[in-house]
């Protein structure tokens, strides 16, 4: 099985592709360079003991969490697509990934994009939140930004060498399937169409839990 990270580069990749081959082939000349990909792929795992969005951690393994991407190469300007397996990258943190990422590729934080999967538990980044906690004098937690910016420098260095052993783009694969039983809404509502139950990460009302998918 793909990981989700790599599942949802590519599930990105389908839209910039195809503007950014379209874009391409409407100057298909000998002089235009062929579409071509890069891919990379770092550990993103925290330390032990590193605060998360919930809770420290405490064990580390083979695969851990990962930042990766891919740099798609064309006539234009490179495109950067990266996901990673955190719980949010918000404000600053997303300005400092897109300009680390667009420094690395040759291109402009405008072409840059940076997801990440939501995962429970996994770590924060918002260096906005880590500068306004401690200007006040209070410990930042999770938002503490060292290990999160030492990710943002390996990501870099990956980017550049990923750049180096870049591949030509002969196909784009496109695909669906029914995906069952993953669909929830958060706030169930009631006859009245006010909200009546909210469904938590953690629902340990049985009544809740056997509402119908979606």
């Amino acid at each position: 099985m793909f990981p989700p990270t790599f599942i949802l580069a590519v599930c990105l990749l389908a839209g910039p592709l195809a503007a950014f081959g379209a874009d391409s082939n409407a100057t298909n000349d000998s002089k235009s360079p062929p579409l071509r990909i890069a891919t990379f792929d770092i550990d993103a795992t925290p330390p032990i003991d590193s605060l998360m969005a919930y809770d420290p951690v405490t064990n580390k393994w083979d695969l851990g969490l990962r930042a990766r991407g891919i740099v798609l190469l064309g006539s234009g300007e490179p495109i950067v697509l990266c996901a990673v397996d955190w719980i949010g990258i918000a404000n600053e943190s997303q300005d400092a990934f897109h300009s680390a990422l667009a420094r690395a590729a040759g291109t402009t934080p405008g072409h840059v994009v940076v997801h990440t999967l939501h995962q429970h538990d996994a770590p924060d980044c918002d260096f906005s939140a880590e500068h306004i906690l401690k200007d006040a004098g209070l410990d930042p937690r999770q938002y503490d930004g060292r290990f999160q910016r030492q990710v943002i420098a390996d990501l870099e260095v990956a980017v550049r060498k990923s750049l180096q052993f870049s591949q030509p783009i002969a196909e784009i694969g496109l695909g669906e399937a029914r995906v069952n039983q993953v669909a929830s809404n958060r706030r169930i509502l009631g006859p009245d169409g006010k909200v009546r139950a909210v469904r938590w990460t953690a629902t340990p009302d049985p009544a809740i839990r056997a509402e119908p998918e979606g």
